[in-house]
């Protein structure tokens, strides 16, 4: 019995999100690559880290749910990053997470991206 391309596409979609999620949360816990924890680049990191991580996650359910776990994801990193002595939780993290988050969102409605398309 084969599978069929759908199985197929479906175990890749998963494969990609599983990765780009860790690659996210190793990034959040290594240590800042700039002197006195400047992180250069840090806001694009979250905005491309968690807009396309919102995309990833709405192949496999809705985008609102989507969106929630992937901004929820965002939430814990922060708290893993507070206790990390050269790392801190910072809410400006969050709000740029929420803004990739909604960014992501728009990217699933303009492209159609949603499950199922």
């Amino acid at each position: 019995m084969s599978r069929s391309d759908g199985d197929r596409s479906d175990d890749l979609w998963r494969a990609w999100t599983f990765t780009w999620m860790v690659s996210v949360g190793v990034g959040g816990v290594l240590p800042p690559l700039g002197p006195h924890g400047f992180q250069p680049g840090g806001p694009a990191y979250h905005l491309v880290g968690f807009s396309v991580l919102t995309v990833l996650l709405s192949r496999r359910m809705p985008a609102v749910r989507a969106a929630a776990l992937a901004w929820l994801y965002g939430l814990l990193m922060e708290g893993v990053q507070s206790f990390l002595p050269y790392r801190g939780a910072e809410l400006g993290d969050l709000a740029v997470n929420l803004v990739a988050v909604a960014l992501g969102m728009v990217a699933v409605a303009v492209r159609g991206l949603a499950p199922g398309r």
